[in-house]
């Protein structure tokens, strides 16, 4: 039974973001910000005019969502029109004093007060305009109501026109329904866009029963958690901008409280190498002075040396003149030796500052002063579970079995499969050590020798395929050339025959089970840590010529298989843990752990695939199904009707649209093909 509407319900603020004004003509955007029609109009002939190149989109002026037109071919002087009437803005009136939209504007002065509301219109109107609107042609069969029932009764508010018309014809009348698309459309879209469809319903005869699997209500509830997440989010945000400014404010405080040290540091060495200089200088100034001193008096006792003996020498007998040059000559000789050992050699010396490493250190830019930022080891996993509604998403639909040749007498083990992106499928038998090719009707064409048992296997490129094998701790590339498969060596190979051939071997740390390409270069493979079964696995990601770019490890219950896959951005990894029946999903670039998917339903989970809305599907061996996941984790599908005893291998042809999974069980040579819709 429907839940009546109540006004509490309506907490929303009911006005143009882009006048900020109350609506007139409210259009709704996919995004579901709603605007006046003539502001939306003005918005986007204004971005048109101010864009050089094809305007073929714009963004909501709220939360800048890129938006398409609703019908391209329409002139953009008429988009907005195109956009449906936004019926929140309506429902969320309330009892305030209204004024006549139709004989009124912003800018008069006197405006009438409004005493009705036209349904069909959407207008409300004073008595006047009122009575002339139902004594027109256009208006004799409009639905008017007084404005207090407008504003006491929400439900009367939502008794808008019976149906919306399609934007793309003139609003023609919706009229049926196509379940393959999930589109409501007129009668014109219907013969234009659907007439191949097999699933186009007529709307008056199944909408009870689409209403009842879509729930509204459900989705309103959805939609709450959804409010609801996004709000825990934000306000886990907000305390985390609050923390980190708090971080900031400290580092000011703390820089302050440093930059106060360092200038009583410096302030105590400053003294310590003033003292320390002014010491040095004083006792080295004390040595020269007496050496001065000793200098000055040697040079007084030459000069008196030399004075008497010239005097002797002008004046003097011979006696006398060979006495005093014998003494001056012994005076002259000590002279001379204390000038050698005293007055020879200068002991200039240099005073300079010198700063020891702890110093220099302190000084440098490099060392000092960095801000570091510390991430979470373990980011917080912030939970969104079961916000995911199962629609009708009628996937994993059985369209046929194919029974497989084998070139081998032995029967196959076919453990990993993967399709090219022209249709052709290859298969690798664990039995019998080969990887087969079959062309788009699953016609055998040749067979390769491997050099082990193949597990898990991947696309490099349209002519390259990789596979693991755990036992030997190697990935085999090989190469798709042609269509067929020769072990030749290049210089072997004819001009006119060509082959896939052995390219290279990797050798990995651990055994790899699983494996995943990133690019031409790069690859991912998964397995158990060790050579036993232990509750360790591992996945890795590595270059071709064995560099191992990022290692991760996790605990789980116990690992016996892990198969890998990526998701279309490249951008994530699931591991398949078979011993532990679960799916973990990490980031590709760190590691981090986004979620681990496990069910009752879900026993000894092997192959895992991605299709091309990034939901997962993933092999139960033991479980005998397919479950499908979405890409945060919660249970979309669970697939049973068509799945074989045992499946083992999945694989999503190029475009996404259908996967074939291989049987597990020895002597079983079929395919299993489901078509996506």
């Amino acid at each position: 039974m429907a839940t009546a509407i109540t006004d509490s319900s309506f907490k929303e603020k009911h006005g143009c973001s882009i006048c900020l004004d109350e609506f007139t003509f409210p259009r709704q955007l996919p995004c579901l910000h709603s605007f006046c029609e003539h502001c939306l109009q003005d918005y986007i002939t204004a971005k048109a005019g101010s864009n050089d190149t094809i305007f073929k989109e714009f963004m909501c002026p709220v939360c800048r969502a890129v938006t398409m037109p609703a019908n391209k071919e329409k002139p953009v002087e008429e988009w907005a029109s195109l956009y449906p009437h936004s019926l929140f803005p309506l429902v969320g009136k309330s009892k305030v004093e209204r004024t006549c939209e139709v004989c009124s504007s912003p800018s008069d002065s006197f405006r009438n007060l409004a005493e009705k509301f036209c349904i069909v219109c959407e207008e409300f109107m004073c008595g006047n305009c009122a009575v002339c609107h139902q004594n027109m042609k256009m208006g004799k069969s409009h639905q008017m109501i007084s404005i207090e029932e407008f504003a006491d009764n929400p439900q009367t508010r939502l008794r808008l026109r019976q149906g919306f018309g399609c934007p793309e014809h003139d609003n023609d009348d919706i009229r049926f329904y196509c379940r393959s698309h999930e589109t409501a459309c007129c009668a014109t879209c219907s013969f234009l866009h659907h007439k191949t469809c097999e699933d186009v319903l007529e709307l008056k005869h199944h909408l009870p029963d689409l209403l009842k699997r879509m729930n509204p209500q459900q989705i309103i509830e959805t939609m709450r958690k959804l409010e609801d997440h996004l709000t825990n989010f934000m306000k886990m945000n907000e305390e985390n901008i609050n923390i980190v400014e708090s971080h900031v404010n400290n580092i000011s405080a703390e820089i302050g409280d440093i930059r106060k040290k360092l200038n009583d540091l410096i302030d105590d060495i400053e003294k310590m190498v003033k003292l320390e200089g002014n010491r040095i200088y004083k006792e080295w100034l004390v040595r020269k002075q007496e050496q001065n001193h000793q200098c000055q008096s040697l040079v007084s006792a030459i000069i008196n040396s030399q004075a008497l003996l010239d005097t002797v020498n002008q004046y003097g007998s011979n006696t006398q003149k060979f006495i005093v040059t014998t003494k001056t000559m012994k005076q002259l000789q000590c002279y001379s030796d204390r000038i050698r050992e005293k007055f020879e050699i200068m002991d200039n010396i240099t005073i300079r500052l010198k700063l020891d490493n702890d110093l220099k250190a302190v000084l440098s830019k490099d060392a000092v002063g960095l801000v570091s930022i510390a991430y979470e080891e373990e980011p917080k996993e912030f939970q969104c579970t079961s916000i995911m509604i199962p629609l009708e998403k009628r996937s994993g639909e059985l369209s046929e079995v194919i029974d497989v040749h084998c070139v081998s007498t032995n029967e196959p083990y076919y453990f990993g499969i993967v399709q090219l992106p022209d249709g052709y499928i290859v298969l690798a038998d664990s039995s019998n050590m080969t990887c087969s090719l079959y062309d788009k009707s699953y016609n055998l064409i040749t067979s390769h020798i491997l050099t082990g048992n193949p597990y898990g296997m991947c696309i490099i490129d349209d002519n390259e395929v990789a596979i693991a094998m755990p036992h030997k701790k190697t990935v085999q590339f090989l190469s798709i050339i042609d269509h067929s498969i020769r072990d030749h060596s290049i210089s072997d190979l004819p001009n006119r025959d060509h082959s896939i051939r052995d390219k290279e071997t990797l050798t990995t740390k651990y055994r790899c089970c699983g494996i995943d390409a990133v690019s031409v270069e790069e690859i991912v493979v998964s397995g158990p840590c060790g050579d036993t079964y232990s509750g360790t696995c591992y996945w890795s990601l590595i270059t071709r010529n064995g560099n191992v770019k990022l290692h991760h490890t996790f605990e789980c219950q116990q690992t016996n298989n892990a198969y890998a896959a990526l998701d279309r951005s490249k951008s994530r990894v699931y591991i398949s843990v078979s011993g532990s029946n679960a799916v973990y999903c990490f980031g590709l670039t760190d590691g981090t752990r986004y979620f681990v998917y496990s069910s009752n339903d879900l026993v000894f989970p092997l192959g895992v695939s991605v299709d091309r809305e990034d939901n997962i599907y993933v092999v139960g061996y033991r479980s005998n199904n397919i479950h499908k996941v979405s890409s945060i984790g919660d249970t979309l599908q669970v697939i049973t009707s068509g799945v074989p005893q045992n499946p083992r291998g999945i694989s999503f042809e190029y475009s996404g649209h259908h996967f074939v999974i291989t049987n597990g069980s020895h002597a079983n040579r079929k395919l299993h093909c489901f078509v996506c819709k």
